[in-house]
Formats: structure tokens, C-alpha cells, sequence
């Protein structure tokens, strides 16, 4: 197949969830098809990364585009916007112009629109059937910040963007042929929404040659918690966890060490660092050191949606972790006790930590259950060859109208 592929952040390097599923997705499809890219891209920063995409795609464009966060467009965006604000600050004629040249030189036969800042576009092209992969359900990740925020205005910001972010849904999803979504949890929230959308469930996958074990001397003792740090749920999590659930493990075992590894972290985060056994990191180059070096992986998720790829790939690297329901319901076919430990309140999130650290036998059994786990069901091939038959099953849906069309 021809495939035309639509991101809102140039993927790579693979440093963050979304950009691990683009870049994986884009090296095995190109395995077996002809793959062209159209990216945002910060030139500054990720104009050398183009060589390396270019290894995996017939074709590259890219559009330079700096994205508003101003807190003045956001309001304006409350009282006189319909979109929610994620979605004009992808938008970009010089963006709408290249996909409109690309497909009228070229013969594409599926289009992937990746996350929601994308979508808009389909707007501009009709006639080539398109699957919409917006990773997760975003109006339940807008839900979910709202129910939780304390701060009364961020606590509007949240409620309005679920709103608007619902009324998008409705009126987009419906210009797809498919919709992809990674955990079932996001497919049921859509079709609550509408329950005629067309919604499958694909989760994301890990490269498990490249999350191993590795030789590390084990920093015992000591817990993970990794992500991108300027990302209200991971935000969220971290104080969860510093102000909540460490002081009881520290009752026990008091010199235990906190990482806090990931790109942006907020003034909030940073202030954790001054306790020395708090490490705040910022950007690494390579996690991989990060997660083996640790004891226990730690998820203390109490809001956001779709899989987490921390779990995936900790687990891969036979490291145990420790999650909430919300953390681990993107990936449902896990085990409690088995390959994770599952925990919703503090005391029982101390509890289980406190377990893994003692006991070095259970923590290598959790470990071991856990790569054994993401062996068996979510590799990038497996990923790959599911997107294949949804974009097999938009092109012969595709097909099917305009016969239906033609015959009228």
C-alpha cells in the first residue's frame, strides 16, 4: 500500500509516547509498503533527525510551526471558540497547503491522520479513505483533569475543553472510514459518545530487542516514576506519590531514593529535589540505564487515558512495577500479583512498594512474568500487521461507496 501519514510532532527521536508509537509504526509498516511523511517539525532541534526518518519513508515534508500555549488564547478559546484549543494550535496553512500538493501528485491509497491535532485535516481531503488514530479518548483525559484539579480556574479550563473536546468528537470521528483507539477503555468512553462510531482497539506495542535486561548495578533502594514532566497527568502522579505514599515508605525504609526522570519539569517537580534522595533528572538520552538502575517502577496514575508506554517498556525490561487501576486499564490482560501489582490508595501503593523492595525474590518473579508478557502480546510486528487490515478494510469500505455511489 501507498500510505500518506500525518503527525502533529516529528517522530523522532522516540523520547515520549506518542513519537515511540510514530516512529515504530512507520518502521515496520515501511517494511512492506511504501510510507510518506507529513510532520510538524521544530527545525532548530530536530532538523538532523530527518536523515534518520528518511531510512524508513519514500517521501518527507515537513512544516515548521511554533505552537501557541498563550494563557490569553486559551480563555479566548473558553468564550468564543468551538474546537477545543489543542486543536487550533495545530492548525497551519502552510501545513493544509502540503497535503493538499502531496495528493494531487501523488496516488495514495489510505491516509493516517495520528493524534488528535491532525484530524482537522481531513476536512481538506475527501476522496482518499482515512483512519483516524487519535492514541486515546481525549475528552476523558479532559474529564478526568477537571474531576481532579483544585485550582478553580484550570479546574473551567479542563470543563470547557471536555465540552468542546465531546461536540469534536462527535462531528469528526464520523469522517473516517476507521477509527483506532489503544485500550478498550477508550473505545467503550467513544462509544458512549456516539455508539455508532467505527472503533477498534490496537494497543501500542514495544521494541523488546531494544528494552532488555541490562548489566546495571542495581541503585538500591530506590523507585522510578518517568514520563514527560510538563504533562498535567504525570504531574499529577509525582505529587501524588512525593506528598502521599513516600513518607509512609520512608517510615520503613528511609533511605529510599526517588528518580524522577523526563524532559520540562515544572517548578512543582523541581522542588522535590530539594530532599537529596529526590533525583529530578530532566531530559535523559537514553532511559534504558534509568529503569534498570532503579529497584521498583513505580505508576501512580490517578488520571489521564489510553496505555501507558512506561509500564510497557519497564516490564520489558523485567523490571516490577507497582500501578493504579487507571494506570494499568490500557493494557487489561495483565495479571495482579502475576506480572504487576495493582494499588488505589496510598497505604496499599506503600504497602505493595514496600513489598517489591523487601523481597527480592517476588520483585525478580513480577520481573521476569512481566517480559514474558509483553513477548507474548505487544511487539511492533504484531502492531503493524493489525494497522495493516484496518487500513485494508478502510480502502474496500472506501471502495464499496463510491460504487454504491456510481450505481445510483
Amino acid at each position: 500500500m501507498k500510505i500518506l501519514f500525518l503527525t502533529h510532532s516529528f517522530p523522532y527521536p522516540p523520547d515520549e509516547g506518542i513519537k515511540i508509537v510514530c516512529y515504530n509504526l512507520i518502521k515496520e509498516l515501511s517494511k512492506r509498503h511504501s510510507v510518506t511523511l507529513l510532520s510538524f517539525i521544530n527545525l532548530e532541534k530536530e532538523k538532523d533527525y530527518i536523515s534518520v526518518i528518511k531510512n524508513f519513508c519514500e517521501r518527507i515534508e515537513t512544516v515548521e510551526h511554533n505552537v501557541p500555549k498563550s494563557p490569553v488564547k486559551r480563555i479566548y478559546n473558553i468564550l468564543f471558540q468551538k474546537y477545543p484549543f489543542c486543536i487550533y494550535q495545530f492548525y497551519s496553512d502552510k501545513f493544509t497547503q502540503k497535503l493538499i500538493q502531496l495528493t494531487s501528485e501523488e496516488k495514495f491509497d489510505v491516509i493516517h491522520f495520528d493524534f488528535v491535532n491532525t484530524s482537522f485535516y481531513r476536512s481538506f481531503i475527501q476522496d482518499i479513505p482515512g483512519i483516524f488514530f487519535p492514541h486515546d479518548a481525549m475528552s476523558m483525559l479532559f474529564y478526568r483533569n477537571a474531576t481532579i484539579e483544585g485550582n478553580i480556574f484550570n479546574k473551567l479550563y479542563f470543563w470547557s475543553q471536555y465540552k468542546k473536546m465531546v461536540s469534536y468528537e462527535k462531528e469528526n470521528i464520523p469522517k473516517f472510514k476507521k477509527t483506532v483507539v489503544v485500550s478498550p477503555k477508550d473505545m467503550n468512553w467513544l462509544l458512549n459518545i456516539d455508539k455508532n462510531f467505527d472503533i477498534i482497539v490496537i494497543p501500542n506495542g514495544v521494541d523488546a530487542n531494544y528494552f532488555k535486561p541490562m548489566d546495571e548495578k542495581d541503585d538500591y533502594p530506590s523507585v522510578i516514576f518517568r514520563g514527560i514532566m510538563n504533562f498535567y497527568p504525570n504531574i499529577d502522579s509525582v505529587i501524588y506519590f512525593a506528598k502521599e505514599i513516600l513518607p509512609i515508605i520512608r517510615k520503613e525504609i528511609p533511605d529510599l531514593k526517588f528518580y524522577i526522570v523526563g524532559p520540562n519539569p515544572t517548578a512543582q517537580i523541581k522542588k522535590l529535589a530539594k530532599n537529596p534522595l529526590n533525583i529530578v533528572t530532566g531530559y535523559v538520552e537514553d532511559i534504558r540505564p534509568y529503569i534498570w538502575r532503579t529497584t521498583v517502577n513505580i505508576c501512580p496514575m490517578r488520571i489521564g487515558s489510553g496505555i501507558k508506554n512506561k509500564i510497557l517498556e519497564a516490564m520489558a525490561m523485567e523490571k516490577s512495577t507497582v500501578t493504579t487501576s487507571i494506570g494499568v486499564e490500557g493494557i487489561p490482560d495483565v495479571t495482579d500479583g502475576e506480572n504487576i501489582l495493582v494499588a488505589d490508595t496510598p497505604e496499599e501503593f506503600a504497602k505493595k512498594t514496600i513489598l517489591l523492595l523487601k523481597d527480592e525474590i517476588l520483585r525478580k518473579k513480577i520481573g521476569k512474568n512481566g517480559r514474558e508478557f509483553v513477548m507474548k502480546n505487544y511487539t511492533w510486528e504484531k502492531v503493524a500487521k493489525k494497522f495493516e487490515e484496518v487500513y485494508k478494510e478502510a480502502i474496500l469500505k472506501h471502495g464499496k461507496e463510491i460504487a454504491s455511489l456510481c450505481s445510483q
